[in-house]
């Protein structure tokens, strides 16, 4: 398989000290599939074997439940030269002094980039004030600090005041707070329906745009499977799966994928404008407009019959010449082909 693997996301656990609503993978303090500590480190050296490789993301479920691991792995990966994040709820940061104190030992291991999330889901299980803290001790320590809220309709979350909390860290740049639709789980629990502001439809024109994320993340799941992207309903698309790394190595796995035109096509056009060619051929096939996420419309493309039906029966009319040209030229000198 050509890919164009930059960053490969470790999903360590499904573990987490939360079990909010709609969570993408289910998670919760009940859950214990995780990647094996050893495995973990493994796959850091298998990612730096394979040259595009710039970053390893470490997330989950919650991957400061690593402990002193996470140091260990943090290490590993700039030890090759890799650059490292974490994706965390930042339950940790208990008091600012706990908080300066697990963010300098991750640092002086090699982190360089925290992401932090909350909103009104997260808030239940972590008190806003942990990731503030966190945010605040992240930043202090001249790391790359996002924090991202997530957004519903009828939110009760106050984003306005973590904003204004972290006003002088996000004016002198070094923090920066965003928000992002926190979508429906079908296969999870969650049983209020989540609505949107219109606004944010992925079917306006203001918002279409290629999958940044397919085939340029790679992401390993808990039970050992690497899929093509980091999205939120990922896990949800067998389509996605590239296979098992549990007993093969990461350029093994990526050798043997198939090279399939859909996926490029997320990767350049995304999928709201996949559905509408299948609109084309189908002129009463109604859109997902209400669909605030990029992933939430990919699940839709990949489960709804009718469009899998059109994409099969009109393959011959899928552009594929303009795909691959504008994936070539996307990607640059930047396509590789998996090595061992």
């Amino acid at each position: 398989m050509y890919a164009r693997p930059r960053i490969l996301s470790l999903i360590t656990t499904h573990r987490c000290t939360a079990a909010c609503d709609h969570c993408c993978f289910g998670c919760s303090p009940k859950v214990t599939k995780a990647i094996p500590v050893a495995r973990l480190h493994s796959l850091i050296d298998e990612a730096a074997a394979i040259p595009s490789f710039e970053m390893v993301g470490f997330t989950g479920g919650e991957c400061f439940l690593l402990g002193k691991h996470l140091d260990a792995l943090i290490a590993r990966a700039t030890g090759h030269g890799l650059r490292t994040r974490v994706v965390t709820n930042g339950y940790w940061a208990v008091t600012a002094l706990a908080a300066r104190r697990r963010i300098e030992a991750l640092r002086d291991a090699g982190l360089g980039e925290v992401h932090l999330s909350t909103g009104m889901f997260h808030a239940r299980f972590v008190p806003v004030e942990r990731v503030l803290q966190a945010a605040r001790a992240s930043a202090e320590a001249g790391l790359f600090t996002t924090v991202w809220i997530e957004e519903c309709e009828g939110s009760t979350f106050d984003g306005a005041f973590v904003r204004a909390a972290l006003d002088d860290l996000v004016r002198e740049r070094r923090v920066y707070v965003g928000s992002q639709p926190w979508i429906e789980n079908a296969d999870g629990r969650g049983e209020a329906r989540l609505e949107h502001d219109p606004a944010l439809s992925r079917f306006r024109d203001e918002n279409k745009s290629g999958c940044p994320s397919i085939l340029e993340v790679l992401s390993v799941t808990p039970d050992q499977t690497l899929i093509a992207c980091c999205g939120f309903t990922m896990e949800s698309i067998p389509e996605l799966h590239l296979g098992s790394v549990a007993e093969r190595s990461l350029a093994e796995v990526l050798e043997g994928a198939p090279n399939e035109l859909l996926k490029y096509w997320l990767h350049v056009e995304g999928p709201e404008r996949i559905l509408e060619f299948v609109q084309r051929f189908e002129p009463d096939y109604r859109l997902p407009a209400e669909s605030p996420s990029m992933c939430q419309t990919c699940l839709h493309l990949h489960r709804d019959p009718v469009a899998q039906r059109v994409l099969a029966e009109h393959a011959d009319d899928i552009p594929f010449e303009a795909i691959m040209n504008a994936f070539a030229e996307r990607i640059g000198t930047r396509v590789v082909r998996a090595t061992r």
